[in-house]
């Protein structure tokens, strides 16, 4: 995974997270190749957009809630991930007496 990768400017807080699991998830990768490429074709459309095109707006406005999806989903998988990790460290753990 590349730096300029949208994924992680989208979400550089998160780039630890978002590496290990491009690493280690087959299914990760696949959702963050979709999120690429919708980013890709929203910017397209965007540069097409014209004014008053009611058809290319709507288009935009598709791939924008389609990106939004795909980051949800990412986000819930770097959550499960996380919480795996920590429930697998052992420092996590607090014992009761």
């Amino acid at each position: 995974m590349e730096q300029s990768h949208p994924v992680v400017r989208h979400l550089p807080h998160r780039e630890l997270e978002i590496r290990r699991c491009w690493i280690r998830d087959e299914e990760f990768r696949a959702i963050c190749t979709d999120y690429e490429e919708a980013d890709r074709a929203l910017r397209h459309w965007q540069a097409l957009v014209c004014d008053g095109d009611e058809k290319q707006r709507r288009t935009v406005d598709e791939y924008r809630c389609f990106l939004a999806e795909l980051e949800e989903e990412i986000v819930a998988h770097l959550d499960r991930a996380r919480s795996r990790r920590e429930g697998d460290d052992p420092a996590a753990v607090s014992y009761t007496r």
